[in-house]
């Protein structure tokens, strides 16, 4: 295992700057490069890889700089979002090409490379080529042939994104139980949410160039430092309001801040709680497997609320006008 730390990392172009003061993937952990497209998710990860130059910063493993080696010589292995498998050759060929070039004895090839594939649950393809099988089992090829030369670092950019949906929370379950039992430290890059929380153990949240808040899952889902991760990370509710004497009031709904002036006050709809009550006027709703969303005016503000369809207290094929809320998190942005 080696950790990954990027120090003052400056990458610049005509229109756009990458700028990392300091980013550190620890020791065995899987750590997710979240953000929309364009705002240097991939450049990052290039940078690692060794297929980028910094203008500035350096890059160290382990506490060592690796600036000045090459990428065949930083002991990575890279899954590529187009899989990049050889289509004239087998997929024993595909995932022995990185060992044939380091010119290992064959006896330790062919163990290598059935390790490999029964790590992703595909052995017994070996005399098959890429045309000859699905997309998933593709991506599960691209995979192994990163795995089999059994790198220190794995880097991984956006490699379930061609997928549809069910193949690809198949393969993410998959690719979670492999970094898991290897304990090799990953690097993910992927602009899908969802992913990012079902995989990482830690996440940085990147916009234009910077990042905005790196944290565990949970706790940039539940205490976001900037409205940008707030609103990135999920559905959220976010109201500019105002504080007196540390007191934020919505209508008749009381909150306890600590701080005067205005406010950005945020919240999750899954913290809303529907009751029976007056707080609140039903704007609108929807019916959603298992459960259900409402869109609320409080005081002249819209917010949504959603929750299991077996905690709603009234009948939901015709709700109340008004109902009672309940916000059981907040926080100030």
């Amino acid at each position: 295992m080696v950790s990954v730390e990027l120090r003052g990392i400056q990458k610049r172009w005509e229109d756009f700057a990458l700028t990392i003061e300091r980013l550190r993937a620890r020791d065995g952990e899987l750590l997710t490069l979240l953000g929309p497209s364009g705002c240097g998710k991939t450049t990052t990860l290039r940078i690692i890889a060794g297929l980028e130059k910094p203008n500035s910063g350096e890059v160290l493993f382990d506490g060592t700089p690796v600036n000045d080696l090459p990428p065949y010589e930083r002991n990575i292995g890279i899954v590529f979002q187009d899989y990049a498998l050889f289509p004239h050759m087998t997929v024993f060929k595909n995932v022995a090409f990185g060992l044939e070039m380091r010119k290992l004895p064959r006896m330790e090839i062919e163990r290598r490379v059935k390790r490999a594939l029964e790590l992703v649950n595909l052995e017994g393809l070996e005399n098959r080529y890429p045309e000859q099988l699905s997309g998933g089992q593709q991506q599960r090829i691209a995979l192994a042939r990163a795995l089999v030369v059994e790198p220190q670092v794995l880097l991984l950019d956006e490699p379930l994104s061609n997928l549809d949906a069910k193949i690809r929370e198949r393969l993410r379950s998959e690719i979670k139980r492999i970094q898991r039992e290897l304990k090799i430290t990953t690097i993910y890059v992927t602009h899908d949410q969802e992913e990012a929380m079902a995989l990482s153990d830690r996440i940085a949240v990147m916009n234009f160039g910077r990042i905005e808040q790196v944290g565990k899952p949970l706790e940039l889902y539940h205490h976001p430092k900037t409205e940008f991760v707030a609103r990135f990370l999920g559905s959220s509710n976010i109201l500019e309001l105002k504080a007196e004497n540390g007191v934020v009031r919505l209508g008749s709904l009381r909150f306890n801040v600590g701080i005067s002036g205005r406010v950005k006050m945020f919240f999750r709809p899954e913290s809303v709680r529907v009751k029976e009550g007056n707080d609140a006027h039903v704007v609108d709703y929807e019916i959603l497997p298992g459960r259900v969303r409402f869109k609320l005016k409080i005081d002249g503000k819209v917010i949504t609320s959603e929750g299991l369809l077996s905690d709603i207290p009234f009948d939901i094929e015709e709700p109340p006008k008004r109902v009672g809320v309940e916000i059981s998190t907040f926080a100030i942005l």
